[in-house]
């Protein structure tokens, strides 16, 4: 994985099950530990190294900070944005917001340039997608069939374009990379 710092790029950078969900029914991710760890690992730390600022739905930002992570916030010191109507303004870690996505990722942007993470879940992606607005996708296939979920990319968005980069296996997991075409 070589990622870049010189440019300003939204990263979706999510794991999902073979066929194509990212939480079952219950939003549970549990199907993760499933698998073993890949040696080498799934460059996660060059990844997180290459990012200013995170991006999450509310959703996702509950169940990291109620079930994944409950005593010890994941992500120290880097800047994180919740787009959610629900805010917990008792959180330090993170900023509540309800901008639209374009001007959330400009507001981001102007504070902290460079690759932001979209962390998910299906709602915000879905909503950054119909503003045309994720410049690379590492999604890393599990190989597990849920059957029903939560699936990474829900209905409603318009067609999208995208160039592959890379895609390999790490121990049981696929890697996919895709880049947005440019025009």
């Amino acid at each position: 994985m070589a990622l870049e710092k010189q440019s300003n790029k939204l990263i979706l950078y999510i794991a999902m099950s073979l066929d194509g969900y990212i939480a079952d029914k219950n939003g549970s991710v549990d199907f993760l530990d499933d698998t073993p760890a890949p040696v080498p690992d799934l460059g996660y730390e060059e990844f997180y190294a290459s990012i200013q600022a995170i991006i999450f739905g509310g959703t996702t930002y509950r169940q990291v900070k109620n079930e994944l992570s409950p005593d010890k916030w994941p992500y120290p010191g880097m800047p994180c944005y919740i787009c959610t109507k629900q805010q917990d303004s008792d959180d330090p870690n993170v900023c509540f917001t309800q901008l639209p996505p374009r001007q959330l990722l400009e507001a981001v942007w102007k504070d902290h340039p460079g690759n932001v993470w979209l962390m998910g879940g299906g709602k915000i992606i879905r909503s950054f997608l119909q503003e045309n607005l994720i410049d690379e996708y590492y999604i890393y296939i599990q190989p597990t069939l849920l059957g029903d979920g939560i699936p990474l990319f829900p209905a409603d968005f318009p067609r999208a374009s995208l160039t592959l980069e890379s895609c390999q296996s790490i121990g049981e997991i696929v890697e996919l990379h895709y880049r947005k075409k440019t025009l």
